[in-house]
């Protein structure tokens, strides 16, 4: 297992040696903190969205609003970064006249690889996939204990949690952001 890891991280050397960079350049510039500051930016303090059609055949909407939380990171293997992003989120569902209330815990696992390129760091992101996505809903009511059975609240939940993030990190802003110049 060593010599896998030792393997991997001549591969990553001679990847940054070929765009004259040193793998610790690129490791310090695509560093668990900045990934957390640059994706705290990104998404800022609170996040909003809605109303977006919902349920089987878009027979509901739903809107949700909350809160960020504070974000973490860690490494996952050599060039690799988790970034973590809580978040809680007040949704509403709303079917014909009714509205559903439901209060979610959501954490988001965003992962983030640095590279060498032509005079800078790059970081690629991975597409956010519902599987990164953990979501505690809760729901009262006999509305909320249907909505949650058959219009399968959580993955709706999920999903749209998903396209809000990745049309976050597909901004402009962001792109610009993943591509870190360096000396």
């Amino acid at each position: 297992m060593a010599a896998l890891g030792e393997e991997g991280r001549d591969v990553a050397e001679r990847e940054a040696a070929a765009y004259g960079l040193d793998l610790d350049t690129v490791l310090a510039v695509a560093s668990p903190q900045r990934a957390v500051d640059v994706i705290a930016g990104l998404i800022g303090p609170t996040v909003s969205f809605g109303p977006v059609p919902a349920g089987p055949h878009d027979m509901a909407t739903a809107s949700a609003h909350g809160s960020v939380g504070r974000l973490t990171a860690w490494r996952d293997g050599l060039t690799r970064v988790v970034v973590c992003v809580p978040v809680e989120l007040d949704v509403t569902v709303v079917v014909g006249s009714r509205h559903i209330p439901a209060e979610v815990d959501l954490v988001v696992r965003v992962g983030l690889t640095g590279r060498a390129a032509a005079g800078a760091v790059e970081i690629d992101v991975d597409p956010v996939r519902p599987e990164d996505i953990d979501a505690d809903v809760r729901t009262r009511g006999v509305g909320g204990v249907f909505l949650r059975r058959l219009g399968d609240l959580d993955a709706e939940i999920r999903h749209h949690v998903g396209v809000y993030v990745s049309t976050v990190l597909a901004t402009p802003e962001a792109v610009a952001e993943c591509r870190i110049a360096v000396a």
